[in-house]
């Protein structure tokens, strides 16, 4: 009988609901008694997925926000084990890229019974540190520097967990205000540098942050490559038109189905590539889906196509 195997991130206060949730749907499904693995602060997931599919599991629960589901996802790249999420986090942005309930324990739980599998793409990001040493990492949604990285570090996490995602907001005007600018170095699929200066970069895998807003409106989870965001506004005037685009033109992109294609101008790029690195002038603080890296003085990113196995919604 096949068994499911759930990695559930113990600070979160549904742990009680998830075990009646897996229990009920063992039963339903006639499935063997799942294997539980609980997350550590010295490690978010990563080897617990790996104990899950060396242990036999048929199925993976990554149980918690953002950070366990990236770290779950790591440890499973490549295996071919199906990773079913029961989001429990701020942002929750994989499981809205995906269109997996929210905040529906059993409904959640139930698609790691019986969903359907979906293959999707994987980042890959080799990050250089300040003494030069290299640390490779997976993520799922988006690897953000400058303003992004600031605003995900600086957010007071008592106020996160009382408002949720408009805790960002308060933080992002703070920091949008200091217009602190960096300069940075990008080559696309290995060509030559290219010299710019940018307030915030993104690289993602999806381009949502929910609430109908896209970042990136071409980004797909499966279409085996990755995508640049870079705001380089140098005034108020450059931020209404980087907001344009975002909350109202690449909104429409999308609804339109049309491709907003590659564009450079003063206020923002947007470039797809299976492969680019960035370098900076100074060290800079990164995120890796919504959770901070630490400082580094150059990324090499490369997209890993259909390396994970997702369940979802028939």
């Amino acid at each position: 009988m096949p068994r499911l195997a759930v990695v559930l991130n113990p600070t979160k206060p549904v742990a009680d609901t998830v075990r009646a949730a897996v229990a009920a749907a063992e039963s339903a499904h006639g499935w063997e008694q799942s294997l539980w693995y609980e997350t550590t602060v010295e490690d978010p997931g990563v080897g617990m997925a790996r104990a899950a599919v060396e242990d036999g599991a048929d199925v993976v629960l990554a149980v918690g926000g953002d950070g366990t589901v990236r770290a779950v996802a790591e440890g499973m790249k490549d295996s071919g084990v199906p990773l079913a999420i029961c989001p429990q986090g701020t942002g929750n942005l994989l499981a809205r890229n995906l269109g997996l309930p929210l905040d529906d324990v059993v409904g959640a739980v139930e698609l790691a019974f019986g969903g359907v599998d979906r293959p999707i793409d994987l980042a890959v990001v080799a990050l250089r540190r300040i003494d030069g040493t290299r640390d490779f990492r997976t993520y799922t949604v988006m690897a953000g520097v400058g303003l992004d990285a600031q605003i995900m570090s600086n957010t007071d996490e008592q106020l996160k967990a009382r408002v949720g995602m408009l805790a960002y907001v308060q933080t992002g005007a703070v920091e949008v205000g200091r217009n602190r600018r960096m300069q940075v170095g990008y080559r696309i699929e290995g060509g030559r540098q290219r010299r710019t200066r940018a307030q915030m970069v993104l690289v993602g895998n999806c381009g949502s942050i929910g609430y109908n807003v896209f970042l990136m409106p071409d980004a797909s989870l499966d279409d085996g490559r990755l995508d640049l965001m870079m705001a380089k506004p140098a005034s108020l005037v450059g931020w209404l038109v980087v907001g344009w685009r975002v909350f109202v033109d690449y909104a429409l992109v999308r609804r339109l189905r049309r491709k907003a294609g590659r564009r450079e101008d003063r206020f923002t790029s947007y470039i797809q590539a299976t492969q680019l690195t960035l370098e900076f002038d100074e060290p800079e603080q990164i995120e890796l889906d919504g959770d901070h890296f630490g400082q580094v003085t150059a990324a090499h990113f490369a997209v890993a196509p259909g390396s994970l196995v997702v369940k979802v919604r028939p």
